[in-house]
């Protein structure tokens, strides 16, 4: 009996009909420790998004727009159907479970591999919190056991010349927002809030510096569930426990409390021990996201730091490109060679995620990864794309080039363009305070609209601070979240202005550079406020036609251009 038939079988004797998995640790991390991809294991996706719904003889995967054509590839073969998220024609994955329901059947997940607000909205049930179906499955079927989790237990404090703040100072103004919503308890299970609270870092998940944990705060106490204390986090005060005892903490919290925790970052299991009890719960993180993503002063003078550093690294792998034979190596050992030029400055201590190395069609999946036994010669007159990181003592980068090998097409060179003017639009925007990044998407998007291509992504992602390459709340996007609740753009807040055009089977242009919201002016009719760009990295004149800016984007792009001669 193969794998999935094992798993079909083992649903049919538990009366399960269609099962839901997602690569997802309890945390609902958006990159996650081997040990969590149960997806992947079952699917064989490797995409970071996607959620695989299983039945006793169909299956469907969910993913976005970064994503399809990686899932097309990745799926072939395994008979499972790949729905594509905000399209016309496919379902929403909401409708399609709601769908399936309706019809009598029954559908479950693990308590752990899905957020309390999943939960609500699907209304599907809580199977074995022991993965116990797949677990035996793999087990049985592979002859080995599942991975361990592995997760090294290293923490070590930050120091407020990096961090800017004590970690008392946050947990107060965490506080004054719990008094003034008259919360008894809030709960953080997201580990980037986690660490940023706490000023540690740790090792739990590749190029992400967390550690798993949890954080209760009361208006007296913080308790902090981690694998490794600190001495220094016992003499501010922090009550430390065991990670595995944080259910059994919860459990015992007095019933008639208010309680708030974010649904979308808790896991089902631990929101059902809080919902169960006689107790008020708040969809509500108390402020922290926010906080978080507006950057101090001493964050800012370190990230620019970083960035001076970085923005040299991936002008010197630009310079080294054009001064070899590039197309005599594979994308593989192009990605080695910038991972290796990066690495080997002192204050960079990690990549920020894995680089992405993509040759011609290959760049046109957003997140396509070069592997050493797959992956694809350098092509010749064709577009090399790039899109890399660092984790620097002082700052997280994130940084996208696409540079022409070769002699490229005239095509190449409009779609280049085109993502330039995008690029450069948004960059020197000048926007009303209380503007979202919903506001300022179309700066970016037109020149791609206007000709009928768009790129199935937002524009733009907020960036940790020495923690994950993607942070919320903010974000730069033409679409609305459900809730119709897009977070205002304020100074001190780190966004990507990342436009591009896949083209499937031909190439992928990406360019991305990393902007600082800044006060601009305030007059009569208001406080104005526009980008500061951090990313100074020359963009490929080999594929700019100038004649197709006008006056004010070649003015925007030769100022650009110098300005990268001079800071480099």
């Amino acid at each position: 009996m193969n794998f999935l038939d094992y798993i079909r079988n083992e649903m049919k004797n538990r009366g399960i009909d269609y099962f839901l998995y997602k690569d997802c640790d309890p945390h609902m991390s958006e990159y996650v420790n081997d040990h969590y991809k149960f997806r992947t294991v079952i699917s064989g996706f490797t995409g970071s998004n996607g959620t695989l719904i299983l039945g006793l003889k169909d299956a469907y995967l969910f993913t976005d727009g970064r994503y399809f054509i990686q899932a097309e590839n990745e799926l072939k073969g395994t008979g499972i159907k790949l729905m594509k998220l905000s399209t016309p024609g496919y379902p929403s994955l909401k409708g399609f479970i709601t769908e399936l329901k309706n019809e009598g059947n029954v559908f479950c997940c693990y308590g752990n591999n899905l957020s309390y607000k999943e939960y609500l909205d699907y209304g599907i049930e809580l199977a074995d919190e022991d993965n116990s179906v797949f677990l035996n499955a793999y087990e049985k079927c592979f002859s080995k056991p599942y991975p361990e989790l592995n997760a090294d237990d290293f923490v070590e404090e930050l120091s407020v010349e990096l961090c800017g703040e004590y970690r008392n100072s946050k947990i107060e103004k965490i506080r004054e927002t719990m008094v003034s919503r008259n919360y008894d308890y809030y709960i953080s299970s997201a580990l980037d809030a986690n660490m940023w609270i706490m000023n540690i870092r740790g090792r739990a998940i590749e190029h992400n510096p967390v550690a798993f944990s949890y954080i209760v705060i009361t208006r007296e106490e913080c308790f902090l569930f981690i694998k490794r204390a600190l001495d220094s986090l016992t003499e501010d005060g922090i009550k430390i426990y065991d990670y595995d005892l944080f259910s059994d903490f919860i459990r015992k919290i007095p019933n008639g409390k208010s309680v708030a925790f974010k649904f979308e970052q808790t896991p089902l299991t631990a929101a059902h021990i809080l919902s169960d009890k006689n107790t008020d719960i708040f969809n509500d993180d108390c402020g922290v996201s926010l906080l978080k993503s507006i950057k101090n002063e001493t964050e800012i003078r370190n990230i620019k730091e970083a960035y001076k550093k970085d923005n040299k690294i991936v002008s010197e792998f630009i310079n080294w490109i054009n001064s070899v034979d590039i197309t005599s190596l594979n994308e593989f050992e192009a990605m080695n060679k910038l991972d290796e030029m990066r690495l080997s400055e002192e204050d960079c201590y990690d990549l920020s995620f894995s680089t992405i190395s993509a040759s011609g069609p290959n760049a046109a999946m957003m997140h396509y990864e070069s592997k050493e036994d797959a992956c694809s010669m350098i092509l010749k007159d064709n577009l090399y794309l790039f899109d890399s990181g660092g984790q620097w003592k002082g700052g997280t980068t994130d940084i996208t080039r696409t540079v022409a090998i070769g002699n490229p097409t005239y095509e190449m060179k409009h779609d280049y363009t085109r993502v330039a003017r995008g690029m450069l639009s948004l960059m020197n925007a000048v926007f009303l305070e209380g503007c979202t990044g919903i506001n300022l998407d179309i700066l970016a998007r037109e020149p791609m609209w206007e000709e009928g291509d768009d790129y199935k992504c937002g524009t733009g992602h907020g960036i940790g601070y020495m923690l994950s390459v993607h942070e919320g709340p903010h974000a730069i996007r033409w679409l609305s979240r459900p809730n119709g609740k897009d977070t205002v753009l304020k100074p001190g807040m780190l966004v990507s202005d990342e436009p591009g055009i896949y083209k499937e089977g031909k190439y992928g242009i990406r360019i991305e550079n990393i902007l600082l919201v800044r006060e601009k002016c305030e007059t009569s009719d208001g406080r104005f406020l526009c980008f500061e760009c951090l990313t100074y990295v020359p963009m490929d004149e080999k594929l700019i036609l100038r004649d197709e800016m006008n006056e004010r984007e070649l003015k925007w792009l030769d100022e650009y251009q110098k300005r990268c001669c001079e800071s480099i």
